[in-house]
């Protein structure tokens, strides 16, 4: 009866929930019990199937051979199919151990309605985690398939309930240093998104899970360095560092972002008897690869170590920024605006920090670049219009939302990065960066504490989205639907992109209204 009545009526759900915290945040006081086994109880009692991660899971004919789905199996990176043969089946690796290559069977020509295992046992997505786990360990299986409405959309297995369970910055970081090959990394770095959304749901604010992001993408990255080095099987000549640019480099991180990274080395050294540059090229083809291969997606404006015009000698790199800093076009203020978050993420912090000081001589006095750069800050409007209503996509797989990132996120991230680099702070973090500015006097005060908070509001709203995207299957994006928050979320909307604006409004008055129209 207490199941029916949450499942019918969520305010009766919320209150419990909500309840429960409290009780167990007071016992957890009074007893000292460990806030791990509070957190593990409080989830394991409210957490519902669709509250974690659904393998999505494809259905194949009956008539498909065993060698079909083996070869979808290792396209997809999944474990299972479903199997339509007049009722609904399913096929798992292990099946396809058991039934086919340990009875001698060819794979080619055994179809998948003889090895496939039916009726296929499932629970709907709205059902409580802890009732998968009982049907699980009741008829002694691995995984479990999920139904929306009676229809199969995807598995949840063992090992999925055990990593939400046990996602913590500790324990993967121990993980990653445990890593013994590729196949390993990918594996933990799937894991992030999810820990990603643990984390949100449990209240950590979105500046702090950027924070953790970073540390453990910078912790991947780091072990794949080694991988790369073992592959192309010679030690780095020179010192050298593998910098992040961009979210990354900021520590901002939110769901999967492209990979935007660049290489410098010291190119001082005298005669060596290798070739330090076609040894770089090397390095960092197979260190893009390998970097793909564990997930990380590629930068689509080919922002990474392979392209030659980010990978080059501290000389190079001096004589390159010096060319950038000398035109303020616009293809150069967006490559700055991109390399400006710059920091090491693995090897010589020297070289990185010889490279930041350089960047601040260089402008010393230079206002007319930073004020170009400033441009781009305010290029893009916030999306509100006549009597501060949104404005929203009208057409398009878009239509109905507003991109946050375009009109919010990204004026003030740019502006910020800009001013900063006035003010020669080297803080790589908006919030940071804010900080120091305020304590600088390039914000005034109201101006910078708004800005911080309208920044954190604006990031918030953008990974619940990508979050709520992920759990429907759909790839995350800086998209949201202003209809699906409250009106209070709407209304803080409003403030936040009006800030965005004072903040623009700020930067034309006091910095670009001298530049030619």
């Amino acid at each position: 009866m207490f199941l029916k009545l949450i499942e019918k009526y969520e305010e009766f759900e919320l209150f419990f929930a909500r309840s429960l915290a409290q009780k167990l945040s007071a016992t957890m006081r009074m007893v000292k019990t460990p806030a791990k086994e509070i957190g593990s109880l409080e989830r394991f009692l409210t957490l519902k199937i669709k509250d974690i991660r659904v393998n999505p899971t494809p259905t194949l004919p009956g008539k498909s051979s065993v060698l079909e789905a083996a070869q979808l199996m290792k396209e997809k990176n999944i474990s299972c199919v479903f199997v339509e043969a007049g009722e609904k089946g399913i096929v798992t690796e292990r099946d396809i151990i058991k039934r086919v290559v340990a009875e001698g069977k060819d794979p080619k020509e055994t179809k998948l309605s003889e090895v496939m295992s039916y009726p296929v046992v499932h629970v709907e997505e709205d059902s409580f985690l802890f009732e998968a786990i009982v049907e699980m360990a009741s008829r002694n299986i691995r995984r479990i398939a999920v139904s929306r409405n009676g229809e199969l959309i995807g598995t949840i297995e063992d090992k999925d309930i055990i990593a939400h369970e046990s996602k913590n910055l500790l324990v993967l970081v121990k993980e990653i240093d445990k890593a013994r090959d590729i196949e390993d990394l990918k594996y933990i770095y799937s894991l992030v998104d999810d820990m990603v959304l643990d984390l949100f749901t449990e209240g950590l604010k979105v500046n702090y899970i950027g924070r953790l992001i970073s540390e453990i993408n910078d912790k991947i990255m780091s072990k794949a360095v080694f991988f790369t080095i073992r592959d192309v099987q010679m030690e780095p000549p020179v010192p050298f560092s593998v910098m992040v640019l961009g979210s990354e480099g900021r520590r901002e991180q939110t769901l999967k972002t492209d990979q935007d990274n660049a290489l410098i080395y010291d190119d001082t050294y005298p005669m060596l008897d290798v070739d330090v540059e076609e040894y770089f090229d090397r390095f960092s083809k197979r260190y893009t690869e390998i970097l793909i291969e564990i997930g990380f997606p590629p930068c689509p404006g080919n922002v990474m170590v392979s392209n030659p015009e980010w990978r080059m000698g501290i000389t190079r790199w001096k004589e390159r920024l010096s060319r950038w800093f000398s035109k303020p076009e616009p293809e150069y203020t967006l490559k700055l605006g991109i390399f400006f978050d710059f920091r090491n993420a693995f090897g010589s912090s020297q070289l990185v920090e010889e490279l930041r000081n350089f960047v601040f001589s260089s402008l010393e006095g230079n206002d007319l670049f930073i004020a170009y750069m400033m441009l781009d800050a305010i290029r893009f409007k916030p999306p509100i219009g006549f009597m501060s209503r949104f404005v929203l996509e009208s057409r398009g797989e878009h239509r109905g939302e507003l991109d946050i990132k375009k009109g919010g996120i990204f004026p003030i991230t740019q502006g910020v990065r800009a001013l900063a680099l006035k003010g020669r702070v080297r803080e790589t973090s908006t919030l940071e960066r804010i900080e120091e500015l305020l304590n600088n006097g390039l914000l005034p005060p109201d101006l910078g504490s708004d800005l911080k908070e309208a920044y954190i509001y604006l990031q918030t709203l953008r990974l619940r989205s990508q979050i709520e995207k992920v759990k429907e299957g759909r790839e995350p994006d800086n998209y949201i639907n202003p209809d699906k928050l409250s009106k209070l979320e709407r209304d803080l909307l409003r403030d936040s992109l009006k800030i965005v604006e004072e903040f623009q409004g700020f930067i034309e008055r006091r910095y670009t209204a001298v530049l030619p129209k």
